[in-house]
């Protein structure tokens, strides 16, 4: 990346002097302490309680060359550069989970995030267009470009190998010509294709002619898979002809006619001669992808392709034609962008001082340039990138080619180890769709499959732009299987040799091929290597897929090979060849090559899979024709679904909202959320206290070992109407469960305090942690160090940390401001780089038992609030075991909902338990076995298999039991369904939520009720409130919440002029007035006096809202007068 800067060169007009200024051998160094004067390794859990970024010093040399001279080579500091945990250069790189343990992180941590204030924060990945892909579009904004101009395109997002982005777009005209737009310093140009064509290599209009015309043939003229048309020859005339009438007849020229068209807005190429700058524009500007030789026609076909409609337009919606920005690419091209700024402000800043001193500065003299560079601090490189990650905000003048500035890094929460990990797996279409009035952009489709899940998206606003990878998904990135960085140039080359023993022609400049259908043109990365006769094309495309599975091999296993074959007006067909990272690929078994090492499972992309036969296990042949035989076959069912959809247990079994809305409460639920929870200092951490291990499970369960974050508790569930409670998803608790610990839970809360933020410098220096000597009463709840003990119980109002002043000689306490009792959990400090302790983190403890009003859901998306909890010797009891349920929720629950797992889940969970086993609840799992012709007749189901569980215990199969009231003691009239199912609990605690208030603070200008439940506030009384108090009839109630309980005020308002602001009182005169008999001295008559009629008669007191009068106030600041008329009939 350091490679691709441009040197800026400052000319000394008086002397001649020229100086070039680069930057290279970046050097990056892992995160350090200062000890005592020793640099020390800091650790991440050191900077989460430090509240301070994990960031390792950034350094360059900045290279000086005097007029071609030697190179003078400085060390610069670019700052503090953050560092993602377990990179190479992160202190928990390949550490032994007994190492974690011991340095305060989990056992199995996994790293890819960043500590930025102590805050872990990652880069959400982002869908972008593919890279290096022609892809054809109509949109009816490109019609508004210029006049003349069509809505068809070609357009191609090309990646440079620093991995910076340019696009690329081919506009059609009216007229058959097409112009060639991309965009310099954030504006868009446009350029005749003709001169590009031209410029590109030396040819002749007749080598032009033919190479445009090449994919027409009259012989294959209506033939399938033929793109051409006669038009394309009338086309090739009009490009040609605007070439003439420019008067540009040769390769010199045109690039001399780009570069005087150019010059201007090229930066630093202001002195140089136009066909280096036109040369300039060709390499750093067009077809950026293609290095040295950029010639390509490739585009230009398609177009004309699509406009003949001989080829459909690709989807830009469709998961084939993307691939993500992943973080290492956004940092870099960012850090590649702000280091060139820092160039082009150092060069500035040089210039600005020759033309001001003139003469008198000495641009040779190295000393006096870098003590001007010292105005252009480099350690600003660093802040920049750490902004990046802390507010997701590019601050950047150019586009860098996205879609947006903002957005990029998201905060990564650890309310549950489940929420934790779908940060990682999730993919987010752009924030430039989030307020799009389109909702094509949401939908999921088929190109989808396997690659995003089609159950794990937010219901909202992000509802199908946030999506979440499959669990067999990942992204290919700069690495191998083995963790070797993979060398592009020798892997290209390699599948080039491939190809040609293969017979595919090689492409030249000069060289004119046929087009389709007679042949197909080869594209490796972007780049068109050459053609191959239609006929070898499959040959050649399973000669890959063999390469691709054997292990000694140079072609990538994750090699995306995309045939698109001829059709009649289908895509634009041709073999299209993917090595680059970012994109999609997914692992499925090649059912059609022989597998050498019993290695069959191929990696494949979403570009290829859309043309390609895959079949599902469960399947069967899924309707084909013999000449359509499936080539493919998917690993497993479940290989569609995210983690967190794959731990739903029988999924397939129930309607697919509700296991959308179970992927949302799985993030939302309180559980076991770190293993190392006693040394972190979130802000705030919910912790379920008693969790259990699920009875009924899948398979993904075991294998991502969820049991280390275990997330709820197995309840015996009675489905039954009993007592009122239960009416609309309410559900009714056992008060004795709750009491034993069923879903007990705490909510850690940490309070930072920073002695080195508040006050000035002087007073920072001054301010230490101690208890004061004089007042004792805090003594019991404060240590002599000034902290509170750990374990004590703090009420509220209570003070739980002193901070002695010693300038002012002054103590002030910090006091509990919640309105709950808190128990000192922990309390940490950070004594770095100080003599006195400046910063201690103190986490409170705060119990939350389950109470009315708290939500719990079961794994199937039954959510529901707890509306009683009913004591134990009143809830009924089973006749069999005597059990009593720990839960009651309504049957109404079911039929509209159609969670039918959730039944199953009881069944196999009352099974399960009476076995002392685990029960495999993987989906799809019963489909499977019938494909594989394990059951004979196809009567037996699922329930069968669970039923015979229960009765060779004694149990009815259907799960249902006897149950006698607890109230009366007798037999309830039916057989209820009652059995274990895991239960979680939310987050969503009324204890976060109730908002009550009588009298309180009011808004100083308006004299109502202020809002916020933090402030005391109350809750606004809107306009649908009003509107349905008045269908209600309920006026007097209206009046009372619009106007006595909140800004009521007597106004005197002057009857004569009708004002109620020129009123004034006047004061009497004080006159001593003798107490009688112990009583006050009566209160003086209050006179009021209207000013503008200049007398108290005809004064009145009106009770109105004071906000009506500070209405009257604003609109007599806009010279409007507001006059009342007062009357004494109601009906006046």
């Amino acid at each position: 990346m350091m490679g691709s800067l441009k040197p800026v060169t400052v000319r000394n007009a008086f002397t001649g002097d020229k100086l070039t200024i680069s930057i290279g051998h970046p050097e990056l160094f892992p995160p350090l302490k200062d000890n005592k004067g020793m640099a020390k390794a800091l650790l991440p859990y050191e900077c989460r309680q430090a509240k301070v970024s994990y960031s390792g010093k950034l350094k360059a040399d900045v290279c000086f060359q005097y007029n071609q001279g030697a190179v003078i080579r400085e060390s610069f500091n670019f700052g503090q550069f953050p560092v993602m945990l377990k990179s190479k250069i992160c202190h928990l790189r390949n550490a032994s989970a007994r190492k974690l343990v011991s340095n305060r992180e989990e056992a199995a941590e996994m790293g890819g995030y960043f500590i930025l204030n102590g805050i872990e924060r990652i880069i959400r990945l982002l869908i972008m267009q593919k890279r290096n892909y022609p892809m054809s579009m109509v949109r009816g904004s490109f019609r508004a470009r210029r006049e003349g101009y069509s809505d068809k395109a070609v357009a191609i997002r090309c990646v440079r190998e620093d991995q910076s982005a340019l696009t690329v777009r081919l506009y059609y005209l009216n007229n058959g010509s097409a112009r060639l737009g991309f965009g310099i310093q954030g504006k868009e140009f446009l350029l005749p294709v003709g001169i590009l064509l031209k410029a590109f290599i030396e040819a002749t209009d007749h080598e032009i002619y033919v190479a445009l015309t090449c994919s027409y043939n009259e012989q294959y003229e209506g033939v399938k898979g033929s793109v051409g048309t006669q038009l394309i020859g009338e086309r090739a005339k009009i490009i040609l002809d605007e070439l003439h009438g420019l008067s540009l007849l040769t390769r010199r020229q045109c690039l001399e006619h780009i570069g005087q068209s150019f010059q201007p807005v090229m930066d630093g190429l202001e002195n140089e001669s136009y066909l280096v700058v036109g040369n300039a524009v060709l390499d750093d500007f067009i077809f950026v992808h293609l290095g040295s030789n950029n010639y390509d026609k490739f585009m230009l076909q398609k177009l004309f392709s699509l406009v003949d409609q001989t080829s459909v337009p690709d989807n830009p919606d469709a998961l084939q034609n993307h691939e993500v920005l992943q973080a290492g690419e956004l940092i870099s091209i960012y850090l590649k962008d702000k280091l060139q700024e820092w160039l082009y402000r150092s060069r500035k800043i040089l210039n600005d001082e020759m033309s001001q001193k003139g003469e008198k500065f000495d641009l040779s003299s190295l000393g006096d340039v870098k003590k001007l560079l010292n105005k252009n601090p480099s350690t600003q490189i660093g802040t920049a990138i750490e902004n990046l990650l802390k507010t997701g905000r590019l601050a950047t003048m150019s586009s860098l080619d996205l879609q947006q500035k903002a957005g990029f890094a998201i905060q990564a929460d650890r309310l549950n180890f489940l929420r934790f990990l779908s940060n990682f797996r999730a993919v987010h279409r752009g924030a430039a769709f989030v307020d799009a009035r389109t909702t094509t952009v949401r939908k999921l489709l088929p190109e989808a499959w396997g690659f995003l899940c089609p159950v794990h998206t937010p219901d909202g606003g992000p509802c199908g732009l946030l999506n979440h990878l499959t669990c067999t998904c990942r992204i290919t990135s700069f690495f191998d299987d083995q963790g070797e960085m993979k060398n592009f140039v020798t892997m290209r080359s390699s599948i080039i040799k491939v190809l040609v023993k293969m017979g595919m022609k090689s492409s030249l400049p000069k060289i004119v091929q046929a087009g389709p259908p007679e042949v197909i043109s080869v594209l490796l990365d972007g780049r068109v290597i050459g053609t191959i006769p239609s006929g070898q094309v499959e040959d050649v495309v399973k000669h890959l897929r063999r390469l691709k599975l054997s292990a000694a091999t140079v072609v990538p296993c994750d090699l995306e090979v995309g045939y698109v074959p001829l059709s009649f007006g289908g895509a634009y067909p041709g073999l299209f060849l993917f090595t680059n990272p970012s994109r999609f690929i997914r692992p499925v078994k090649n059912i059609s090559i022989p597998s050498e090492d019993s290695n069959d499972i191929e990696l494949i992309g979403p570009f290829e899979q859309v043309y390609m036969e895959i079949q599902c296990p469960d399947g069967g042949d899924q309707g084909r024709r013999e000449n359509f035989s499936a080539t493919h076959e998917e690993i497993h069912p479940t290989g569609i679904l995210s983690v967190i959809a794959n731990l739903t247990p029988w999924s397939n079994h129930n309607q697919s909202p509700r296991n959308m809305y179970q992927c949302q409460m799985a993030k939302q639920t309180m559980a076991f959320s770190s293993q190392a929870i006693k040394f972190r200092t979130d802000q705030k951490a919910y912790h379920l206290q008693t969790p259990q291990s699920p009875i009924v499970r899948t398979g993904s369960y075991t294998k991502y070992c969820i049991d280390e974050y275990p997330s709820g508790t197995n309840a015996i569930v009675a489905v039954l109407s009993y007592t009122g409670y239960d009416m609309e998803d309410a559900m009714i608790l056992n008060k004795s469960s709750v009491d034993r610990g069923m879903c007990h839970a705490q909510i850690y809360q940490t309070e930072t305090i920073d002695l080195t933020e508040d006050g000035s410098r002087s007073d920072r220096s001054s301010k230490t942690f101690r208890r004061s000597t004089v007042d004792q009463s805090a003594h019991s709840l404060i240590d002599v160090d000034g902290l509170p003990y750990v374990g004590q119980v703090i009420h509220p109002g209570q003070p739980y940390c002193s901070v002695y002043n010693s300038t002012s000689g002054t103590v002030f306490t910090h006091k509990l401001k919640s309105s709950e009792t808190s128990v000192v959990d922990y309390v940490g400090i950070d004594g770095k780089n100080k003599k006195e302790l400046q910063k201690a983190n103190i986490r409170f403890r705060r119990p939350r038992n389950p109470i009315i009003g708290d939500k719990f859901s079961s794994r199937h998306g039954q959510k529901g609030v707890c509306s009683r909890l009913w004591p134990d010797i009143d809830m009924p009891f089973s006749h069999n075991t005597g059990m009593r349920p720990d839960l009651i929720i309504n049957p109404h629950a079911f039929p509209s909902r159609m969670t039918i797992a959730m039944l199953l889940e009881s069944i196999a969970a009352k099974g399960g338990s009476l076995l002392g086993k685990f029960v495999d609840s993987t989906p799809f799992e019963d489909s499977l076995k019938k494909a594989d012709g394990e059951h004979g007749s196809e009567s037996s189901s699922l329930v069968d298999e669970l039923g015979t569980m229960l009765t060779a215990q004694g149990f009815d199969r259907f799960g249902t039991e006897v149950l006698y009231s607890g109230v009366f003691g007798t037999e309830l009239t039916c057989e209820i369904f009652i059995g274990p199912v895991y239960y979680q609990r939310l987050r969503h605690m009324v204890s976060d939520k109730f908002q009550v208030r009588s009298t309180g603070t009011v808004d100083p200008i308006t004299r109502q009720p202020i809002k916020g439940r933090k402030l005391g506030g109350g809750v606004r009384f809107g306009e649908m409130e009003r509107d349905a108090m008045l269908a209600h009839g309920a006026a007097y109630l209206l009046h009372d919440r619009l106007h006595k309980s909140s800004d009521y005020h007597v106004a005197d308002v002057c009857s004569l002029c009708g004002s109620i602001l020129s009123a004034t009182i006047i004061e009497p005169h004080k006159q001593v007035v003798q107490k009688i008999n112990g009583l006050p001295p009566a209160r003086a008559p209050k006179k009021v006096f209207c000013h503008s009629c200049q007398t108290s008669k005809g004064m009145e007191t009106v009770a109105m809202p004071y906000v009506f009068r500070y209405l009257a106030a604003e609109l007599a600041a806009m010279n409007i007068k507001m006059t009342l008329e007062l009357s004494n009939g109601a009906g006046a």
